[in-house]
């Protein structure tokens, strides 16, 4: 609701809880240790205060006591610095503050999600955590091969997770190769034809003229990259089919383009269909597994599961009909505008995100599969003693394990709630 629109007792409940949030953010301020980014004298840092429209950028900092004395005299509400490294951090123009790199960023949140908006909080929260790991593991680590050292998880504090790269391999990467990194994990224009390639198997001469026959080479699921996770796509996508009853397989093919009815049920008789032979029943499915070739499948079925699996690789939601796409489409998600900027403010570890009252938390792989946000992320300076709030509407969430479902009106709440509930504009002090 816009300002002018509140009565005057409205406007001074505001402005009395934003002062007692403030109070809080400067006692965790006073008490935490700053998680500095490396070269913190080379880096530009950015404020939003709270008040309408304020904003400071353009400045720096020589060391953590400096930066942690600024926080706790100004208490910003959100604290931002770059993820480029300048001569002059402090210069008022970026013309004149000197490039010299950057980290490479990656930033997941609830846009990322398809069907977010029907989540719980938690939920979304899960669901991003969900992707970070992908994109950490299956990108970061197996494709690019950075080393661990160099690379650090960070929970936004809002709705998502950042992955910051301080490899100085990426320093002085400019936007176009950024993006060309964010069109590989995303899998653009990705030409899935092109992993499947013709080898010749067996020629034969018959008056002069030579017939060469030649087989379809599959990656092998071992493979790095985007082969390996073709191919390991493939063999998932049968498996949940296998799981199907017949019927449903069948329609499940048939709903993708150009494969039809027909098509469909010639392709899943092809992958499970029992084929006697000596000294067992194998199935085009069972190749697949076992000799990672495509060669179980005639020609045209090959093509309608290449050509499948290429339409799985550009869904963005979660499943596709029954089938849950964990496994199979292979693509990562990142914000690309974020990615591919060099000169990018990003949230600083440690500091508190204004809208929700959570911390920026910093994490290890190890620690993020484990880690909730709404348990792990809650500032320990937060009491336990009870706060008088009203709330606007009926809320129900779940903060250091314990849940709160609460109605519109009067009410007391833990100080940790009362921060989070005003600090999301459901609650204002009684």
């Amino acid at each position: 609701m816009p300002p002018e629109a509140l009565s005057e007792d409205e406007r001074r409940a505001l402005a009395r809880t934003s002062d007692w949030v403030k109070t809080r953010l400067r006692r965790h301020y006073e008490a935490r240790a700053l998680e500095a980014p490396d070269r913190l004298a080379r880096r530009e840092f950015g404020f939003m205060f709270y008040g309408p429209g304020l904003m400071q950028r353009h400045l720096a900092f020589g060391t953590v006591a400096e930066l942690r004395d600024f926080l706790v005299r100004r208490v910003p509400a959100h604290v931002y610095y770059s993820s480029a490294y300048y001569e002059r951090p402090d210069a008022p123009t970026m013309e004149e503050k000197g490039w010299l790199g950057a980290d490479l960023i990656f930033d997941l949140d609830a846009d990322h999600i398809p069907k977010s908006k029907e989540m719980t909080y938690e939920e979304m929260l899960e669901a991003v955590k969900h992707k970070i790991l992908q994109l950490y593991d299956d990108f970061l680590v197996a494709d690019f091969g950075f080393d661990e050292k160099s690379l650090r998880v960070v929970f936004s504090g809002g709705r998502g997770y950042h992955i910051h790269v301080s490899d100085e391999r990426v320093w002085g990467l400019g936007s176009h190769e950024r993006r060309e990194i964010v069109d590989y994990v995303t899998g653009k224009e990705l030409d899935v034809q092109s992993f499947f390639r013709e080898s010749p198997f067996d020629a034969k001469e018959f008056r002069g003229h030579v017939r060469v026959k030649r087989m379809v080479v599959a990656p092998k699921t071992s493979d790095a990259g985007w082969g390996g996770k073709l191919s390991r796509g493939i063999l998932n996508l049968a498996s949940r089919l296998e799981a199907m009853p017949p019927e449903q397989a069948v329609e499940v093919l048939a709903s993708f383009e150009g494969v039809g009815q027909s098509g469909a049920s010639d392709l899943y008789e092809n992958l499970f269909k029992a084929r006697t032979t000596r000294p067992r029943v194998i199935r085009g499915i069972d190749r697949l597994r076992e000799e990672g070739t495509l060669e179980a499948l005639t020609d045209a079925n090959r093509d309608r599961l290449l050509s499948i699996v290429t339409q799985l690789q550009q869904v963005r939601f979660d499943t596709f009909g029954p089938i849950a796409l964990e496994g199979i489409r292979a693509r990562a998600e990142t914000d690309e505008p974020v990615t591919s900027d060099i000169k990018r403010l990003i949230r600083l570890p440690s500091s508190i995100h204004g809208k929700s009252g959570l911390e920026v938390v910093p994490l290890t792989r190890d620690r993020l599969e484990a880690f909730q946000p709404l348990r792990d992320a809650v500032p320990a300076t937060y009491t336990d003693e009870p706060v008088g709030i009203r709330i606007t509407r009926s809320v129900k969430i779940n903060l250091r394990d314990e849940t709160f479902n609460l109605g519109p009106g009067v009410g007391s709440v833990p100080e940790y709630a009362a921060v989070f509930l005003a600090c999301r504009g459901l609650a204002t002090l009684a």
